[in-house]
């Protein structure tokens, strides 16, 4: 009977995910067309501010500019976001489609093993909204000390002091969260509000919601700014038009023609941790060899692209249970389910993945009053509870690994408890694969490059097995799963040079590249490009270092600083002289 029900799980999961998949497709390119048909758009076109790039940060920023009156071009190279893709069960199903940039790292050296040809999936929002229109909805705050030396008066943009961001607590989850909130206090873990009560310390989900549904940040962009704010959709901006070192515009194609946009007082990239030092390099600033030897005239030498950070995990599928409490798909696929999700925002539908989570120092720091090193994310659910179909494609896992390791554990009930390297070691880099600005950059975080960065994450799987072996946990039958991982089976099982092998092949993303345009390095303290005039960098590539915890309630937070201090330092300027625009038709294209 349950091997009928999982084939039953299988074959409705099957469909659903074709179906939406096909209906993401459809609407992105039917989107496409009308945005070819209706637009009207004319070259030379001049603007206060021109904003590339409308995710959690883009987004925000000319929300913010915008109400304050001045006259911003958002360019965003996506479209507008679907009926249905707000609903955060289907997060999963929107990576791999037209939605995301679906970018890809080089194959690594020393990691990401059991990953197709080494390489790790990096999903990223093509569209408005961005990547919080496809992330899992996270709302952490990080630690106070992660902010001290950059962002002293961190203020925190919730509704609830005027911001606005929409958090909720988790409206759905299973038993499973009881289970592993008592095996931490078993551990003597802190039990609380991270984001408010504690520094430290566990706790069920908050999330980016409003009435069960994703917030995200394109919502910030559908009121009414009186003609201040214009969007261009299916716009791919290739550089920024410099004058000299000033930022004067940019240069984009949409509908198979190129345009030249002009902004008075800046141009502001909001592109991401990828997509802004690409944009940079291909207009010159970066590090100067690297532009020389694609023959990109240097404007500006610049450590653009260097100082790639990244939030990495493990773990997944690692604890296996006896009792079903753990998340079902036919508990998510029951016509009641989504009744309860359309009329009331509640059930399973609203449920993003993520139920417990929580930062805790490993049993390597020794100083406890300095910013964890870890950080633990409870999934009720594991990467073979779909029978490969969607989380095995969003992942990249090879299919040996899969067929050995994954598929023979379909019919279990697996968790995930995933410990999260929070501050790594290892530092990677992106480059220009030519000067063509259609071609993907390289992307190579260099993964566990830093052994350091094993060790952490082996003391984190030592806190898993604590967490498994405590009372809480054995009442649900609660193991670790015990069969060796493909290409560790040389090393015993449980031994540290075992973990540090399973590490090396089980290393996943968790969506949270930073870095590439560091704030001291390349931009200043007020976000201006150093050695540059009216040109800006506002999103993750600008984070000096990683918050400990999910970042994208930290980039909306530094978007609405840089509002201020950009619609401060405007004010300024204008007081100091008056301005008058260059005679911009004569703009040489370099």
């Amino acid at each position: 009977m349950l091997i009928f029900t999982k084939f039953i799980a299988f074959t409705v999961t099957s469909l659903m995910v074709f179906l939406f998949s096909n209906y993401l497709s459809f609407t992105y390119f039917f989107d496409s067309y009308t945005h070819w048909f209706y637009s009207k758009i004319n070259d030379f076109e001049i603007y206060d501010y021109i904003i590339v790039g409308a995710g959690s940060a883009g987004a925000t920023l000319s929300a913010r500019l915008a109400e304050n009156g001045y006259k911003v071009l958002l360019l965003e190279a996506g479209g507008a976001a679907p009926p249905f893709i707000d609903i955060p069960l289907l997060a999963p199903l929107i990576q791999n489609t037209p939605y995301d940039w679906n970018y890809m790292t080089v194959p690594q050296d020393n990691a990401c093993k059991s990953l197709m040809h080494n390489r790790s999936k990096w999903p990223m929002g093509k569209l408005l909204g961005g990547t919080s229109q496809l992330n899992y909805m996270l709302y952490v705050r990080g630690h106070p000390l992660d902010y001290n030396e950059w962002f002293p008066d961190f203020i925190e943009p919730t509704t609830e002091n005027g911001g606005p961001m929409h958090i909720s607590d988790l409206q759905w989850h299973t038993d499973v969260a009881n289970a592993i909130l008592e095996g931490l206090k078993e551990l003597h873990q802190d039990i609380g509000n991270i984001n408010h009560d504690l520094k430290n310390g566990f706790m069920k989900a908050q999330i980016f919601s409003k009435n069960g549904k994703r917030w995200s940040t394109d919502k910030l962009l559908y009121k009414d700014f009186k003609d201040k704010l214009f969007i261009r959709t299916h716009a791919y901006v290739e550089k920024v038009l410099m004058e000299s070192n000033r930022a004067v515009g940019v240069q984009y194609t949409t509908l198979n023609k190129t345009f030249k946009a002009i902004a008075n007082h800046g141009v502001i990239l909001s592109a991401g941790a990828i997509g802004t030092p690409k944009i940079l390099m291909l207009s010159g600033i970066g590090p100067k060899d690297h532009l020389k030897d694609l023959k990109i005239n240097v404007i500006k030498d610049l450590p653009v692209g260097q100082n790639l950070v990244d939030h990495i995990l493990t773990g997944i599928d690692l604890v296996m249970l006896n009792e079903s409490i753990s998340f079902s798909m036919l508990n998510a696929f029951n016509p009641v389910s989504a009744i309860n999700y359309f009329l009331f925002g509640k059930g399973p539908w609203t449920f993003t993945g993520v139920e417990v989570l929580g930062t805790f120092h490993s049993s390597l720091k020794k100083s406890k009053s300095s910013v964890p090193d870890l950080q633990i994310m409870v999934m009720p659910i594991g990467l073979s509870k779909d029978n490969g179909i969607v989380l095995r494609k969003s992942m990249g896992i090879s299919d040996k690994t899969y067929d050995e390791y994954f598929a023979p554990i379909s019919y279990k009930n697996m968790i995930t408890i995933a410990p999260v390297l929070l501050h790594p070691k290892s530092k990677g880099e992106i480059k220009l694969s030519s000067s063509n600005p259609l071609d993907p950059p390289l992307i190579d975080p260099k993964y566990l490059s830093n052994k350091d960065d094993i060790k952490v994450l082996t003391a984190g799987l030592q806190f898993v097995k604590k967490l498994v072996g405590t009372n809480a946990m054995k009442n649900i039958g609660a193991s670790i799963y015990d069969k060796h991982f493909p290409g560790c089976e040389n090393q015993t099982f449980d031994s540290t040079k075992y973990w540090e092998c399973y590490i090396q092949h089980l290393t996943l993303t968790s969506y949270h590249p930073a870095g590439t345009c560091r704030m001291g390095d390349v931009v200043d303290q007020t976000y201006r490009v150093y050695g540059t005039k009216n040109l800006y960098v506002v999103d993750a590539s600008i984070l000096p270092v990683l918050p400990s915890g999910n970042i994208n309630a930290a980039i909306i937070m530094l978007a609405e600083k840089a509002a201020r201090i950009i619609t401060e330092n405007t004010k300024i300027d204008i007081d100091k002289k008056c301005y008058k625009p260059h005679n911009y038709y004569y703009i040489i294209n370099n």
